[in-house]
């Protein structure tokens, strides 16, 4: 005889327990995974800064998935760096540890620093024994079943060995090349690597020492996934445990409010970092060959060393640069988005928000950049090749019909990023790690 019991457990557990004196029946056997698949779990993020200190797309990204996986009813927690040391607290119902830092300086600082105070830093942030103990000391505290770490552009990679001593299973998503490049960007004088340097091999042999205690990966584009595995990162990890998870992004407020007047000047647009390996330079010497009439180009964003090197570059053209604008009000003032990156962009979290709201994108054919647009073709040009890019452009003020047309990135971009989707995904591979 076999008695069946469904048992909830108000600790995070839904179990369903199977008494038998008989050996396991298939039912037995599926209703053993429900129980597993109803299992809620503790999951720690680690990420080197969170909200509301921010410098790339991965703090975004880490916000937005620790308060959706919250929202489904797991115990979430996120442990970073900070200005300030502060017990714990909830935001969202995410509960945050706040480590300080234990570095010469606090990194949103860096632009004050000089080259030599910038050089102790990264020497400091590599052997950081003060901070593995915060963050142990914050793994011991939550006692989470899985740690997921993120972007350690500020952290070591011995977090991964501080997280498995505890018993913790560990999933790294890969949001930057830092783990193989000394930049994490893979650009190098002006120019996209196509491998990686023995320089930055030797700098990244810490990654490859700690590298064994990560049990599951997850890259936030194929390419970024695929550079790691060909140089010798994560290969221990099983084929099952390697997966391509966007960034979850939120479907826009409100739609884009942008009517275009029949015969007015067409709006590009640029938004982001202004620096060479965003492909600013080649942005506007492909403007120098358009059509002295008819266009305009907003360029949005702080410049990393200074913005008067590119308006030199942009005298005499129909260039305005804006500096920080909203992200809604700045797509609300252009008619086409220009991704006109260098460097391997992992997922390119602008290109995402344009095809949300219907704006038409022209990018460079590179990494996540492409793998968004898809095959487009008349949308894609090659990384750092004005002359290209300035063909793309003219097509568009030859045809401005094509900006009403909806591309089939369009179609499928909400579904890609989807926060539900992204998070169940994330969990569905926790779950495979901890079986």
């Amino acid at each position: 005889m076999t008695i069946f019991a469904l048992i909830i457990l108000p600790a995070n557990t839904c179990n369903v327990y199977i008494y038998s004196q008989s050996p396991p029946t298939e039912c037995q056997i599926k209703i053993d995974r429900i129980s597993y698949r109803l299992r809620l779990m503790r999951i720690l993020h680690i990420s080197s800064l969170y909200h509301p200190d921010q410098i790339g797309g991965a703090e975004v990204m880490v916000e937005l998935l620790a308060e959706t996986q919250a929202a489904a009813g797991h115990s979430v927690a996120v442990a970073c760096i900070s200005r300030h040391e502060e017990p714990p607290g909830l935001r969202n119902g995410v509960t945050i540890y706040r480590t300080g830092f234990a570095t010469p300086y606090f990194i949103l600082d860096r632009d004050k620093q000089s080259r030599l105070n910038r050089l102790h830093y990264r020497l400091a942030a590599k052997i950081n024994r003060e901070a593995m103990r915060r963050f142990d000391a914050a793994i011991a505290d939550f006692k989470p079943d899985v740690v997921n770490t993120h972007s350690l552009s500020e952290l070591p990679p011995q977090i991964w060995t501080v997280a498995k001593r505890r018993g913790v299973t560990v999933v790294h998503t890969i949001h930057d090349y830092k783990s193989i490049c000394s930049k994490g960007s893979m650009f190098r004088d002006g120019k996209a690597c196509n491998a990686q340097h023995l320089k930055c091999r030797l700098i990244s042999h810490p990654h490859y020492q700690h590298q064994v205690s990560v049990d599951a990966i997850t890259g936030v584009g194929t390419e970024i996934l695929e550079r790691h595995l060909d140089a010798g990162l994560f290969g221990h990890v099983p084929s099952a445990l390697r997966r391509v998870i966007f960034n979850p992004i939120e479907p826009p407020a409100v739609p884009r409010n942008r009517q275009r007047a029949s015969g007015s000047d067409i709006v590009f647009g640029c938004l982001g970092r202004i620096e060479p390996s965003k492909g600013v330079d080649t942005l506007l010497d492909a403007c120098r060959l358009l059509p002295a009439t008819g266009w305009k180009l907003i360029v949005a964003g702080r410049a990393t060393d200074g913005i008067a090197p590119y308006q030199a570059r942009a005298v005499g053209l129909p260039v305005d640069f804006a500096g920080f604008v909203q992200r809604d009000v700045f797509f609300d003032q252009i008619d086409c988005l220009v991704v006109p990156a260098v460097w391997p962009e992992a997922f390119g979290r602008t290109v995402a928000e344009a095809l949300m709201r219907g704006l038409p994108v022209i990018g460079s054919r590179i990494a996540g950049i492409t793998e968004q647009i898809g095959d487009e073709a008349q949308w894609l040009f090659s990384p750092g090749d004005a002359r290209a890019l300035a063909e793309r452009m003219k097509a568009v003020l030859d045809d401005p019909g094509r900006l009403l047309q909806k591309t089939k990135a369009m179609d499928q971009i909400a579904s890609r990023v989807s926060p539900e989707d992204i998070t169940r995904r994330y969990l569905d591979l926790y779950r495979s790690a901890l079986q």
